[in-house]
């Protein structure tokens, strides 16, 4: 996590691999110059042929080969930080070691992520601001470098600990009111700091005709539950966030700085909880990854590197999952030096590659999951096989076909492990446009819903209920949308029955 009380550490430099990633009106383009057939033999050429972008977090300090080699995108590690770049009054100031790196991934063909204009802390001059003040530095920041920046992270660790979902009680978030005590700060006359930056940043974005995209970053959100099994309720205030100011936010930040806490382990719903901001319309970035020892058994080797395998794959296995940055090269020069948490050995520009990093590799050559070709289920009958015989003219002309009647279909797509799952139900308008919908399924016995996302539920054990909500009711013929939802228990074998209104 970004920590006040600990400065990040940075990394290296140059050389252009046989991939590219390219700027197309704010969507990240690759372009493929090498063999497909060909296992790559760098990060940032096997992640552009898989479609996403490897980054590192990095300081001048730390631009040797190593980082244009193996590496398509950068994050200043601390030279973006308002306690850096910030005046009082949401000017501009020190802003040299940010360009050196803007200007280096400009020559190394990397896409930049800003990091981080909204922050409780190392906010140094900014700390106390006004909404206006900030809402200047914003303007300020995205315009000082515009499209050069690929991604920015608005708001940055919004969310207090200890996985109660709530906001933080630090500034900025005492700027925060909740005008009609509803507990929440979604509605029209509640101030939110959060909602207020992002409408500026996309103003000032709008404005200038920007491709940049605008992020929220968070940490101990991966999963859809923490340890034990119990609901990640950061992670689902995080969710809500995103869902009412979808407008606004084009882009969600998972830390993933994992380690011994019981809210910050690998839980097998990470990807799970990835398709689900997915299913939003946003892009998702594993944003500042490391793996601390401990998550196996102090051993950099096989263990950690299956780790990593795991947050490489959930990350491949969900399309709009575009990009996963590591929080600098050798475990020497981490924040987390003592955790052994990164991808390399040595430091000061020797640097020898674990086996995490070969596990990382060789996933990024495996690349993404193949779509399966198949059409969705339809609700209508195949037409029969035409006989053989040509059949007679009728007497009476054919009747007019009726109009087609409007249906759905359902499939269910399970993540389970012991003593719970993720179910994905994948929801399809048949041959007419429908208005609505709703599924039901039936759980067999000592199974239970624990949470839903992107449907209304009725129920959590036996005969449950899911319906639409207000944006993903009404579906064009043949159209799909996705629902989810986490249980506890075994699943067993699901058979969804949808009813289209």
């Amino acid at each position: 996590m970004d920590s006040g009380l600990k400065q990040r550490k940075r990394v290296a430099r140059i050389a252009l691999p046989t991939a590219a990633l390219l700027l197309v009106g704010g969507a990240v383009t690759v372009q493929s110059i090498g063999s497909a057939a060909a296992a790559e033999t760098t990060l940032r050429a096997a992640a552009a042929n898989a479609g996403l972008f490897f980054g590192v977090a990095a300081s001048p300090g730390r631009l040797t080969s190593i980082v244009g080699q193996e590496f398509n995108q950068l994050t200043p590690e601390n030279d973006m930080k308002p306690a850096t770049i910030a005046t009082s009054s949401g000017a501009l100031q020190n802003t040299g070691n940010a360009d050196t790196l803007v200007n280096y991934a400009q020559s190394n063909n990397m896409l930049v992520r800003g990091h981080t204009m909204v922050w409780h802390s190392q906010a140094g001059a900014l700390q106390g601001a006004s909404q206006a003040t900030l809402n200047t530095f914003i303007g300020n920041a995205l315009n000082r470098w515009g499209n050069r920046i690929a991604y920015w992270d608005v708001v940055n660790e919004a969310l207090g600990d200890n996985n109660t979902g709530s906001r933080r009680t630090q500034w900025p978030h005492t700027l925060n009111r909740d005008a009609n005590g509803d507990g929440d700060f979604f509605d029209t006359g509640d101030t939110d700091v959060i909602r207020d930056s992002f409408i500026r940043a996309k103003q000032v974005v709008q404005a200038g005709g920007l491709t940049t995209k605008l992020c929220i970053n968070d940490y101990d959100v991966e999963g859809l539950t923490v340890q034990g099994g119990t609901p990640n309720r950061k992670a689902n205030a995080l969710y809500d966030i995103v869902r009412n100011y979808r407008q606004y936010i084009d882009c969600v930040g998972f830390q993933a700085h994992f380690n011994d806490n019981p809210n910050s382990i690998i839980t097998n719903d990470l990807q799970a909880n990835i398709q689900r901001f997915a299913d939003l319309g946003v892009e998702v970035h594993i944003t500042e990854l490391d793996i601390d020892d401990d998550l196996s058994n102090n051993d950099i080797g096989a263990g950690q590197a299956e780790n990593y395998r795991k947050v490489v794959r959930a990350c491949l296995n969900v399309a709009k999952c575009t990009g996963i940055t590591v929080w600098g090269i050798a475990d020497s020069e981490s924040w987390r030096s003592s955790e052994r948490g990164l991808l390399f050995t040595g430091g000061s520009g020797n640097y020898q590659k674990k086996a995490a990093y070969t596990a990382v590799l060789d996933e990024l050559n495996k690349g993404r999951v193949p779509v399966n070709p198949t059409s969705p289920a339809s609700t209508t009958t195949p037409p029969t096989t035409p006989p053989t015989t040509p059949p007679v003219t009728p007497s009476v002309p054919p009747t007019t076909p009726p109009n087609p009647t409007p249906g759905c279909s359902a499939t269910v797509s399970l993540n389970s492990w012991t003593g719970g799952f993720v179910a994905t139900v994948k929801v399809t308008a048949g041959s007419a446009p429908i208005n609505g919908w709703s599924v039901q399924l039936t759980l067999p016995s000592g199974a239970a819903v624990t949470n839903a996302w992107n449907a209304n539920r009725s129920g959590s054990s036996g005969a449950v209920q899911f319906g639409n909500v207000s944006y993903n009711g009404r579906l064009n013929a043949g159209q799909s949308t996705e629902f989810g939802f986490q249980g506890t228990g075994a699943a067993g074998n699901l058979s969804p029955v949808c009813t289209a209104s």
